[in-house]
């Protein structure tokens, strides 16, 4: 039987060096760190940005009543509250602003939000505050929803901070209108809906499924129900038949005899001229076989619009001045054989009327100067057509409801004639 020997153990030798086992060891040691930090980083940003998304309805919202035509109605409420005067009373979300038609020409009432917009009212405007929104805990995010059923509001919307969001929309019921930070818009409801862009840009949305109309500065879009957005320059046109082409439409004329006992009355004429390359339709102004007496031949329009929300309102026409008995504006400096007088109401309420007096000679004991204050003369060429431009909101003290404007000739006699006549409201200053 044969004798079997068992080989003692001898333990495996490492394959690594324990100087390899712990770099390993530390290695891992650091990308567990790592992970852990990403994870704790990861947590955290996740945490801010819910943090930084919760959103409340701001406060510090106020509204300043000019007129006692304002009101407002408490959210979930339909009495309307009157608004006292020249106080700044709080407004929160939800609540309704409504200025009634009475209310005067000009801004009935500002209202300012927490973030520093500004919407001024109009007669006939109301507005409900659907949304005021921001983010509770940072600057993120801000939030304006309007609901604006009728009316005319002139809005300058704040301008943005870094890295800030922000969304202001007016609901109408034609479209839904956004509104860029740091912009300035007029915006009109009534059978559509119009909005002119000072600065800024507006897009106008009037279906879910079709893409924005974008309207940038100095343009303006309107809306009405069953017809695309029209966008063109944003300036409005006050006067009806300038151009004469429907005659005396829209025109009163009327012959004004003075207290001098005159019996011999003023005339006007309408005739196709031509001006420049271009046939127009022209109207004169004409009065023959007076002596001394006195007489006006007086063309009328009713405007009857609320200027305060333009930069600019330009009255433009041709004269062409044919003859006056008279030097200059006559021995009173009041009897010029043309003239535009503005009707209008200021700031304060007061009626007043401006004069410009047109003529094309003067000599000694003629006087070019109305007398006061509320007009001035300017000469022109005799028998030769000018093209007249006027700035009425350069007049002081500044229209604010312009009632109507007089073009009338008065003296002895005279024959002046006009043509393309307009009137010209601009949000912004064009050429």
């Amino acid at each position: 039987m044969a004798l079997q020997t068992t080989q003692p153990f001898r333990p495996i030798p490492p394959t690594r060096s324990p100087q390899a086992t712990a770099r390993l060891a530390w290695l891992i040691l650091t990308l567990s760190t790592a992970c852990f930090l990403i994870l704790c980083a990861l947590l955290g940003y996740g945490l801010w940005h819910l943090w930084a998304s919760v959103t409340g309805p701001q406060g510090g919202n106020t509204l300043e009543a000019y007129t006692n035509a304002v009101s407002r109605i408490y959210a979930g409420e339909v009495r309307p509250i009157a608004v006292p005067l020249g106080k700044a009373v709080p407004l929160h979300e939800g609540e309704t602003v409504q200025v009634e038609q009475r209310a005067p020409a000009g801004t009935a009432a500002l209202m300012t939000l927490w973030e520093g917009s500004t919407l001024q009212l109009y007669a006939g405007t109301r507005v409900t505050l659907r949304r005021l929104q921001a983010t509770l805990y940072s600057e993120r995010l801000r939030e304006v929803v309007l609901e604006v059923p009728a009316g005319r509001l002139l809005l300058g919307v704040a301008r943005t901070g870094t890295y800030q969001e922000v969304r202001f929309v007016v609901q109408t019921p034609a479209a839904l209108v956004e509104l860029d930070p740091g912009g300035n818009y007029l915006l009109r409801v009534g059978p559509g809906t119009e909005v002119a862009v000072r600065l800024g840009e507006a897009r106008l949305w009037v279906a879910p499924d079709r893409p924005p109309v974008r309207v940038v500065s100095g343009e303006k879009a309107l809306v009405t129900a069953g017809t695309p957005p029209q966008v063109e320059a944003a300036q409005w046109q006050l006067l009806r038949n300038g151009d004469f082409a429907q005659g005396l439409a829209y025109w009163n004329f009327r012959s004004e005899q003075t207290a001098d006992g005159g019996t011999v009355e003023a005339t006007y004429l309408l005739d196709q001229q031509r001006i420049g390359e271009d046939w127009v339709w022209t109207l004169g102004l004409s009065r023959k076989g007076g002596t001394e007496d006195r007489c006006l031949a007086i063309l009328s329009q009713k405007i009857g619009e609320d200027l305060s929300p333009y930069l600019s309102v330009r009255l433009e026409l041709d004269l062409r001045i044919n003859y006056q008995s008279q030097s200059g504006g006559g021995p009173l400096g009041v009897d010029y054989p043309f003239n535009v007088a503005i009707r209008y109401h200021d700031a304060q309420g007061d009626s007043r009327q401006y004069i410009y007096g047109f003529y094309d000679h003067t000599e000694r004991g003629a006087k070019t100067d109305f007398p006061g204050t509320e007009g001035e003369a300017h000469l022109v060429p005799h028998y030769r057509w000018t093209h007249i431009s006027l700035e009425l909101l350069d007049l002081q003290p500044r229209p604010v409801f312009l009632d109507g404007i007089d073009l009338f000739a008065s003296g002895n006699d005279y024959e002046s004639w006009i043509a393309n006549v307009s009137l010209i409201a601009r949000i912004g200053y064009g050429p």
